[in-house]
């Protein structure tokens, strides 16, 4: 009787799962900067106070769909890459960091779509805008370590 074989999935991303991470990412950057420029900068004064720029509500709409496409493409990382990363001890400490980061940008973008308080709301957007530029900065940070890594070890031998 033969023993079922194991399927290690690889470390290393496809292209076309490369593509859809580094859209998504870049779009959600890019509406979460347009949504903050039309709120803070382009807002102005209506007849009964501020008034929010048009552009708002757009750019949220494409962040939460962009957002929504970033966790289908994050949850495909967990059985591959993650998982094999984290046997292998690879990479882990800047992946560990943006997990974290997207856990609590998750969870700010949560508090922000469902939590009315008035009161807490421009705290948590503030949070939540701040670790998603800390993400947007270690994201290009994990991806030149993962790749500076494999090519150390492919010149020493060791893949």
């Amino acid at each position: 009787m033969t023993s079922p074989q194991v399927v290690r999935l690889p470390v290393r991303l496809s292209l076309r799962h490369k593509r859809w991470l580094y859209v998504t990412a870049v779009v959600l950057l890019a509406s979460g900067l347009g949504w903050l420029v039309a709120h803070d900068l382009l807002g102005g004064r209506g007849e009964f106070g501020d008034a929010p720029h048009p552009s708002e509500p757009w750019w949220l709409r494409i962040h939460g769909a962009a957002a929504m496409g970033f966790l289908i493409g994050l949850g495909s990382l967990l059985p591959g890459h993650i998982s094999r990363a984290w046997q292998m001890r690879r990479n882990h400490r800047s992946g560990l960091s943006i997990l974290g980061m997207v856990a609590l940008l998750i969870a700010t973008g949560y508090g922000l779509y469902y939590v009315g308080d008035e009161q807490a709301r421009p705290w948590i957007s503030c949070v939540h805008w701040l670790i998603g530029l800390a993400a947007a900065g270690m994201a290009p940070l994990h991806v030149v370590l993962g790749r500076r890594r494999t090519a150390g070890n492919l010149a020493t031998g060791r893949a």
